[in-house]
Order: C-alpha cells, then structure tokens, then sequence
C-alpha cells in the first residue's frame, strides 16, 4: 500500500487512518480552529483499495483540488493541491511502494553448493586482542548512551519549562482533617507546604469545585458543610489543593482527603392532633422540583466549554462563578422555550452557521439568554438579541437586512446583523475566543477592543479575570441559558427538548 500524507503549515501529517476528518474543530484528525471559513466537520479522505478519495462533507464554502471545485467524490495524485474553505491550502504527497531489495548473487539456497570458506590466520595473541577491543567498544557505546540520556533529560527539562510548566518545585499535604473524617461544623483545615518560597498562592478544591483561595502563610482556610448541603449524601467528597507558583503557574498536588458532610436535620413526623383518623382522603404531597445541584452545574458546566469553540480550556470551577450560575438558572427554567425556538431555526442556523461560519448553539444560547427566544421590544433593543437599530447601523451590520427591520417577525435580519457583529468580536477582536466575545457583547468593536486590553494576558480564570458587573453578569446568564436548554430535565422540564435538536442540522 501506497505510503500518503499532508504537507501544510510546516506540518507532514501520515494519512494512517482508513477515514481521515478535516474541519475546523479539534476532534478532527487534521483541524484548522483559527480559519472561518472551514466548517466544523469539511470534508474526508477515505482509503478505497489502495487510493486516496477526497470527499467534500457540503461544506459551507467548499472544497477545490487543483483550483477544481469538488464535487462528489475526488480521488487524489501525488501532488495535488487540496483548499479548504479557500483558505487553508495542504498539498497531497505519496509514497511508491517499497521494492524488495534484490538477492545479492553469492547467496546460496540448499540445492547450490557453499562456496568454500577460508580460514582466518589465528595467532596466540588473537583471542585476548578481540576481548580488549569488544570492552572497549562495548565503554564507549555505555559512556554515549550515558550522555545522550543527560542531553535529552536536560532538553526535556528545557521543553517542559518553556511549554508553561513550573520550576516551582513546592509541594502541599493537608494534615487536617484526615482521610474518613465527617464534617459536622465549620473545620479548620490545616496545610503544610514545603519549598514555599515560589508560591503565591493556595487555591482550595472540594469536588474539584474552588472553594477558597489563601494568599499568606500558613496558608489554612476553613470549610463550613452548611455552604454544602449537596454533599451530605452519604459519600466521601475529595478536599484537594493546587498551588500556585509566582509567575501565576498552577501546581495541583496528587493526594487530597476524602472527607463526609453532615449538615441535614433528621425530620420528626407530623404529630396527629385531631385524635385520629378524620375520615377523610389522605392529602397528597406535591413533589417539588429539585434544581441542579452546584456539582451538577459544576459538570455540565464543563461540558458546556468542550462544545463550544476554543473554550475547552477555560476554568469555570470558581465557586462563586458556578453559584452565580445556579442562581441565574431560575430565570430560564419556563417551559415552552424549544417550541419558541423551532420558529426561528432556519434564521438563526442560516445566518451564522451558513453564512458567517460560526457555531449556530451561540446564535440559540446567545437569544435565549437575552429574550427567551420572545420577540419583544425592550426600550431601543428590538429581536431576539436585543441590538437597536442605530447600533447596527452605526457599525454597518444591517446590510444585509435590506428594508426588513430588526424586529420583523421571520427574525431574519437580526439574526444575519448579530451573527455578523458576533463574527467582528470573534475573530477582529478577542482572536477567537467565544466566551469573551459573549461577556462584551453590546460593545463596539473599538470598546471591546479597549476592554480586553484591560484583561490580564493569562484569561483562563474567566471568573478572575473579568471583574466588571455587567460583563459578569452577560457571561452568567449565558452559561446558564445554555445549561437550561441543554439539560432541560436537570430542570423539571420534562416536555422540553434539547435545542442542539435545532442546530445539529449544521454540525
């Protein structure tokens, strides 16, 4: 079989896999996260009997081999240029299959006679010659293999630091309260941190949830289960530390406690103060509607960052961050909102995935956490995303709108002028990142501009990070609006679906 593979970007990639993705996202084999215009799932190649097939998945902006548009099914030659999107150029290369080296002639098979051996001179002095020459081979092979391991533990070493790994070499133990404890009442916890020169911080996790952060020595915190009433469930919760050293890199420590909390009050049954039985039907209790827990908002919190693009790696474990969101979720817990939704599916799924290339779940959480996908005017904000016409016209997104207003019931121009300024944010002002474009949306290009100069250049701490109430609080409601919609029966909204049912169409 014919050996292929990828050039593009100084990159060689072997083509080793039976069906090869190429998108935008990162669960692709081969990805283009920072290119627009290569959609989220493009195009493959496909091994058939030995040849290489290049199949276009109806990409929004296609596919050329050569400068030919493909259409249906291509297969690929040695040389072949391959554009995606119209952007992002890989040329095909490959490999002939390997020929079997020809015998030499003075091989022999059993039929043919050996040719005739002659032997070497041997003197006395022969044998002890050989065994000083093999141990000196075998010093010099040792004495190689011995710095070579130096030089490559040395550049490992060197990568690891440069890579953003820390030199910090402080390490944390918490010796109190031990492994098995129950926490009835507010506990000290008592740490011991070795090295501790480097750090400058300790940040406390419980259920990999951050729970507090101590700046001075001794570094101890204190953990009360009342702010925890989730985790009296019988179940031992893990109380971890990672450290952080004093250029703001996160040193997590390998050996938490595992602790239980008990904070519920047994229930006395009611006391029967009629004398007996009033002959009447036995009441029935109306179940109440439990909300997610911050464990559970915890999860799908993190999952929420996966699916979104170039959020994977954003923290959202802060304590404050995930209660925030907790809260907010009440808000959106109202049933009826898919149905609302499904009116406005072609609008939304045209406008940004079709036409901006963007991900059409930040189009549906981003008008679910601004209208509830209800068509209302709020002062001068009109549409599903609350934009005022002269914001769009001043900044030039309605030109696509010709004279449909933003508050058209069909919703098609403001959802083709939000994707288009949700595009201006993403991509010609935060390089990509979402969650950020989501917490200035509202602003100008030039104020969010200026606002993001004000962030510190690490923004992985989102929560940390983003210190101004009002972009909090659209960071918030958005999280909360997609975990809503998402997971509506975490929520009780057992007739609601999913609204990825609406833009899984265009993934």
């Amino acid at each position: 079989m014919r050996e292929a593979r990828l050039k593009f970007e100084g990159r060689d990639v072997p083509l080793t896999d039976h069906v090869t993705t190429i998108g935008r996202t990162p669960d692709n084999h081969i990805s283009f996260p920072g290119d627009p215009n290569v959609s989220r799932f493009h195009a493959e190649i496909e091994l058939r009997s030995g040849e290489f097939c290049l199949i276009d998945l109806n990409s929004s902006n296609g596919t050329t081999v050569n400068g030919q548009k493909v259409a249906g099914d291509v297969y690929l030659a040695d040389g072949d240029e391959i554009l995606f999107g119209g952007s992002s150029a890989v040329t095909f290369k490959t490999e002939p299959d390997a020929v079997a080296e020809k015998e030499p002639d003075d091989v022999h098979t059993p039929d043919s006679p050996a040719p005739p051996s002659v032997a070497a001179p041997v003197s006395a002095a022969a044998p002890n010659a050989d065994v000083s020459g093999g141990s000196n081979k075998l010093l010099l092979i040792a004495g190689a293999m011995f710095f070579a391991a130096i030089i490559f533990v040395g550049l490992g070493v060197v990568i690891y630091l440069m890579l953003g790994g820390s030199s910090c070499d402080a390490r944390a133990t918490i010796i109190s309260p031990e492994t098995g404890d129950i926490i009835y009442e507010a506990t000290e916890v008592q740490v011991e941190v070795s090295d501790s020169a480097c750090v400058s911080q300790v940040i406390f996790t419980l259920q990999d949830i951050e729970i507090a952060s101590v700046r001075q020595p001794p570094f101890g915190t204190t953990i009360d289960p009342a702010e925890f009433p989730d985790l009296s469930d019988g179940f031992d919760h893990p109380l971890g530390i990672i450290l952080v050293d004093t250029e703001g890199k996160r040193i997590p420590q390998t050996s938490p406690v595992f602790l239980a909390f008990e904070t519920r009050e047994v229930e006395k049954p009611p006391v029967d103060i009629t004398g007996g039985d009033t002959g009447g039907p036995a009441p029935t209790a109306t179940p109440k509607k439990q909300d997610a827990t911050l464990i559970e908002v915890h999860e799908m919190a993190k999952a929420l960052t996966k699916q979104i693009p170039n959020a994977a790696n954003i923290n959202v474990s802060n304590k404050e961050f995930l209660q925030e969101i907790q809260k907010a979720t009440s808000e959106f817990v109202q049933s009826g909102y898919f149905n609302r939704a499904a009116a406005y599916r072609d609008a939304i799924n045209v406008a940004w995935a079709r036409e901006q290339n963007l991900d059409a779940s930040l189009g549906f959480f981003l008008a679910m956490s601004r209208s509830k996908f209800i068509n209302e005017k709020s002062g001068a904000d009109e549409g599903l995303w609350k934009m005022s016409r002269e914001f769009v016209t001043e900044n030039g997104y309605g030109g696509m709108c010709g004279d449909e207003p933003l508050d058209d019931p069909s919703q098609n121009c403001a959802a083709k002028a939000s994707a288009l300024y949700m595009k201006a944010l993403v991509f010609g002002v935060f390089d990509g990142d979402v969650l950020y474009s989501v917490a200035a949306f509202g602003k100008s290009p030039q104020e969010a501009g200026t606002w993001k100069n004000s962030l510190p250049a690490d923004r992985t701490d989102i929560w940390n990070s983003i210190k101004t109430p009002e972009e909090r609080q659209k960071l918030v409601r958005f999280f909360a609006a997609a975990l809503v919609t998402e997971n509506p029966p975490k929520f009780g909204l057992s007739d609601d679906r999913p609204l990825s049912e609406l833009y899984r169409m265009t993934l």
